[in-house]
Order: structure tokens, then C-alpha cells, then sequence
């Protein structure tokens, strides 16, 4: 196993525009405008007094850190959000399906391949394509959709490699082995099994010697095992991090991990006609049988229906480089010549060695896993798009999903709170993602009186406006959520990182992102961020707007009532354009 636990900067993108830190005054003053859509009367007047505070107090001092931190990084290729944006991800210690991991329902039309083991051949040579690009060290250069380069530093999880849990914070265990003798692993009923599937010269096995080794795991994964491979992965950082070096002495142990590690995805074959959507990604997001969860990307693929998605570890990667390599993986020319080596794949299972203690805390660790996922709900809900054909001013798509949310917001609560919307910053070196601050004064003043039956057309164009003006503002490098999260990693004892009311534009009542039409990902689903709240991916459609809600049945705030008003708050939009 190879083992690099720096997350270092692709050496192809080191000359991308640094990202600079916005100016502080600017930064305060979009926060406070940002507060007034949450806040009002004595806790706004409170809030904005500490945020003046923090302008001639703590703020110039955390500022100027911050700076001098910027010039650092971007002089060694990264900027000054890398290593704490990681770490930010690698300190969680609750389990990753119910925190930070993502399940995506992924686009491949099974036009000309029937459903069935030809389908999981065919994706698994495309996918094996892909991730062999970044194994060979052979990545295409990858632009926006305005011509930018943007960065490949996200590119490495395709090569294998798995997030190691530790006590305090978890590392990256990079592959550095290159595209020869490649192993996935295929999941069969919560059992693993290794094939190899590229030979010594980085050949991919053909399509025949692939389907004849699947049709030899399923026959002898036929009966479930005693424990799921993946258990120990689903219990989080906080026991693992313990648990782990005492079950890698075990047995053969150490060895199944280092194959694991190394592997270049797996795939899980689903065998579960008569399953609903809804009830798949739910079940691929929070309670998957065939992803070791701590692996960059498991797969699982139906051989009932036209049915593909990936369990992604979130740490190293966003949802626009999932959207960039499911293109390729659409559009790649499947090999015209296969290893003449591999005519017979090998298939061995992998599986722990543990004594009778260790299983028995293992299992009674994902009984009460169990029930914690059992606590989050899932429901794809779908608004129909009715916008006029002429309309007297653009409104994108992102914008309608939005004050959609802000409608049903105030129908719900009488109230909006605050929303986080992911915008794409990889055209800045080794960017990520900013935070969009959707509920703005004037989206929550549109919701408001829409509500009321008071709205007019100014205050549409208004909220509008506002909503285009953030995305220039992300997309620029300008946004205040980073900033004030990476100040808060030097010194986050002022009043200013904690106050109740200062932090109310920072709590995200609804976790929102969209990556786009359903061309590459159909839906995907995410925990909430906060135990009340709700986890939203939304994705326009033609005569649609999908909308893949997910939330906590204990907690969530009226949960039943928003998801309906999810629905009237799309038909009073469209109702009052006409």
C-alpha cells in the first residue's frame, strides 16, 4: 500500500489566480445586510453592535493573520482556506453517512445495453477509464463553463486511496500506484471480493472475462455474512479512530485494508427490483451495505432496473468534479483492445478476522448506528416550472429554486432562516466551494409579501438582483463565509464567532446546493445541517423543479407542513408572473 498522507497541490494547476481575501470592512458590512434578513428589532441592533465591535476590535488583528497566512499558501501553490478546509472535514468523529458523506443517483441511459451484469460490465469499464486518468497521471485538463482552467486537486481520489481514521483527526491515504495491476472491489450482499482488472501494461480486462467473474461472486455471495464488511466504516471517526489499530492486529486484518486502500473504487450489485427512488437514496446516503465509507467513491449499480449511484466521502471532493467525470464517463470510447492476459479474472473475498469480542462491540456499535439513521428521512418532491416564456428580466433557474425555498419558508414558519447555497470556486487555486447567502434582505422582503398578497413586481426584480449580485460576489472570490470561518481558526473566542444572534446568518436552517439539470446526476442526497433544519439538493428540470429534501423525524420543525408548502410556494411564484 502506498501510502501519502499530504494533500499537495496538482502540479498542472499551480498557476490558476490566487484567491485573495476579501477586504474586512466589505466582509462586515455583507454580513450585517446578510443579518437584517434573519434578525430584527433588539437581537438585529444587539447583533450589528458586536459586529462593530469586532471591526475595531479582534477583527484588523484575526485579519491580518489570515493575510499573512494567504501569502504563505499561495506561494506554495495553495490558498489560505486549504489545510483547514480539510481539516475542518478529516475532525468530524460522528459517522460519515449521517454528517458529511453524499449519495449521488448517477446518469447513464441504458439505450443500448440491457439491465443486468452487461450494464455493471459496461459502467465498470467506463468507470475503470476514468479513474485510471488520474492513476496514470494522465488527466485531461478540465474548464467551467466559461473557458476557465480550473483545478485538478480534487482529481486524486479517483486514483484509490481511502480517508484513515485516527483519534483526533483522520488522514488521507493517497495511492501512488500507477494504472498496471489495478484491483476493484464488488460488493455482493454486504461481502467484498477483489478482482484485478487492468494487467501488467495497464490493459483493462475485456467485458466477457469481467461478467463471468461477477456471475462468480454472485454465486458465492448467495449468503449474506455474519457482519457486513463495511460495518466497522459506518461508526464515524470517534470509534474507529480507537477501534481500528486494535482490529487491524487481528487476523489477516491489515492486509484486507491495505488491498482496500489501494483498490480503485468498488461497486456494489444491487439485486432489489421494485425499489423506489426515494427509497434508494435514502438508502445509498445513510444506510449503504456496499461502501466501505471511508473510500473516496463506491459505486453500486441495479442489475433490475436503469438504477447507478456513488457514495461519496466529501472530504477531497465537491459535486461539479463528480459532474466532470460523469461526463467523461458518458462519453468515453470503451477500449477496442483488452489485456490478453486477463482472460480469467480471479475473484477472492475479503473479509476481517476478528475475535469474539471485538465482533460482538462491532455489532452492537451498528445497532445503535442503525437507529441513528433510522432517524433520518428522505422524500424527492417535484414542483412544476411554469415561468412565463417572456419575462421582463432574467431569472435564472437557481433563483426561482431559492425564493421557492423562501416562500415555503415563511408559509411554514411566518419567519425565513438561514439558507447555504454551494457556489463552484475551482477557477482560483486550489478552490473549493463559497457560501451564497440565498435569503437576502430582499429575497426574505419578496417571501414576505408574496405571503401577504402585498408583492410587486420591483420587489421580485429586487430579490432577483440581490441573488445575481451574490453569485458575482462568489464567484469573484468575495463572499464573507470563508473569511469569517478561516479568521475563526486562528482565534474564535470573540463574541463575534459565538454570540447567538451574530452567528443567525450562519446557521443553516436549510443546506441547499444544485450542480445543474439531471444530464450527469439525476438527484443526490445529504444529512441536515442543523438537528431542526433540512438537507436540499434541487435540480431543474425541463417542466420541473426536483427538489431531494432530507431530514431528521425527531427534530426537524414541522417537516410535513414546509414539504408541502414546498409545492404552493412554487405555484404562488409561478401565479403571480402570470
Amino acid at each position: 500500500m502506498s501510502e501519502n498522507t499530504t494533500i499537495a497541490p496538482h502540479p498542472s494547476t499551480l498557476d490558476l489566480k490566487v484567491l485573495e481575501v476579501p477586504p474586512l470592512d466589505e466582509t462586515l458590512d455583507a454580513y450585517k445586510h446578510a443579518l437584517s434578513a434573519v434578525l430584527d428589532g433588539d437581537a438585529l441592533s444587539h447583533a450589528n453592535d458586536i459586529v462593530e465591535k469586532f471591526r475595531h476590535g479582534a477583527g484588523p488583528k484575526l485579519d491580518a493573520a489570515l493575510r499573512e497566512r494567504a501569502e504563505e499558501r499561495a506561494a506554495a501553490g495553495t490558498n489560505w482556506l486549504h489545510d483547514e478546509w480539510y481539516s475542518g472535514y478529516l475532525t468530524v468523529r460522528e459517522p460519515l453517512p449521517l454528517t458529511t458523506n453524499v449519495g449521488f443517483q448517477l446518469a447513464l441511459p441504458a439505450e443500448n445495453t440491457p439491465v443486468g451484469l452487461e450494464r455493471a460490465v459496461e459502467f465498470i469499464q467506463r468507470a475503470a477509464t476514468v479513474h485510471l486518468q488520474a492513476a496514470s497521471k494522465n488527466l485531461p485538463e478540465d474548464v467551467d463553463a466559461r473557458g476557465n482552467r480550473i483545478t485538478l486537486n480534487q482529481w486524486f481520489v479517483f486514483a484509490g486511496g481511502l480517508r484513515h481514521p485516527l483519534p483526533d483527526e483522520d488522514v488521507m491515504w493517497q495511492s501512488e500506484r500507477d494504472e498496471t495491476n489495478r484491483e476493484i472491489g464488488v460488493f455482493v450482499n454486504g461481502r467484498l471480493f477483489a478482482i484485478r482488472i487492468t494487467d501488467g501494461e495497464g490493459k483493462l480486462a475485456s467485458a466477457d472475462a469481467i461478467k463471468t467473474a461477477l456471475e462468480n461472486i454472485q454465486a458465492a455471495a448467495a449468503d449474506p455474512a455474519d457482519m457486513d464488511f463495511n460495518a466497522p466504516s459506518l461508526l464515524g471517526s470517534g470509534v474507529l479512530g480507537e477501534l481500528l489499530p486494535e482490529m487491524l492486529n487481528q487476523g489477516v486484518n491489515q492486509s484486507v485494508y491495505n488491498r482496500l486502500s489501494d483498490m480503485l473504487f468498488t461497486i456494489e450489485l444491487l439485486s432489489d427490483g421494485d425499489t423506489s427512488d426515494t427509497q434508494r437514496i435514502r438508502e445509498a446516503t445513510f444506510t449503504p451495505r456496499g461502501a466501505w465509507t471511508y473510500k473516496p467513491l463506491s459505486y453500486q449499480v441495479s442489475l433490475k432496473d436503469e438504477w447507478i449511484a456513488v457514495h461519496v466521502e466529501h472530504s477531497c471532493m465537491d459535486g461539479a468534479t463528480l459532474v466532470t467525470a460523469m461526463n467523461r464517463l458518458q462519453a468515453v470510447e470503451l477500449p477496442g483492445e483488452t489485456s490478453s492476459e486477463l482472460t480469467e479474472l480471479a475473484t477472492e473475498e475479503l473479509a476481517w478476522n476478528f475475535d469474539e469480542a471485538t465482533a460482538a462491540d462491532i455489532k452492537q456499535r451498528v445497532a445503535a448506528y442503525d437507529g441513528q439513521a433510522a432517524k433520518l428521512a428522505a422524500e424527492i418532491i417535484t414542483a412544476p416550472f411554469n415561468q412565463p416564456a417572456e419575462m421582463p428580466f432574467k431569472f435564472s433557474r437557481d433563483a426561482s429554486a431559492q425564493l421557492t425555498m423562501h416562500i415555503a419558508q415563511q408559509l411554514t414558519y411566518g419567519r425565513v432562516r438561514a439558507v447555504y447555497e454551494a457556489v463552484d470556486m475551482r477557477e482560483f487555486r486550489a478552490g473549493r466551494t463559497e457560501c451564497l447567502r440565498a435569503a437576502t434582505p430582499e429575497a426574505v422582503t419578496f417571501a414576505e409579501k408574496l405571503v401577504a398578497g402585498t408583492a410587486t413586481e420591483e420587489d421580485l426584480l429586487a430579490a432577483v438582483n440581490a441573488h445575481r449580485g451574490w453569485v458575482k460576489r462568489c464567484k469573484s472570490g468575495n463572499g464573507f463565509d470563508r473569511h469569517i470561518q478561516m479568521m475563526a481558526t486562528i482565534d474564535d473566542s470573540d463574541p463575534f464567532f459565538n454570540d447567538e444572534a451574530v452567528v443567525a446568518a450562519r446557521r443553516d436552517f436549510l443546506s441547499t446546493t444544485s450542480i445543474g439539470g439531471a444530464q450527469q446526476i439525476v438527484r443526490y442526497c445529504f444529512a441536515p445541517t442543523l438537528p431542526e433544519g433540512f438537507g436540499i439538493s434541487y435540480t431543474p428540470l425541463p417542466e420541473d423543479a426536483e427538489f431531494c429534501v432530507s431530514w431528521n423525524v425527531d427534530t426537524a420543525e414541522k417537516p410535513e407542513v414546509f414539504k408541502a408548502n414546498l409545492i404552493k410556494a412554487s405555484d404562488m411564484l409561478w401565479d403571480f408572473l402570470q
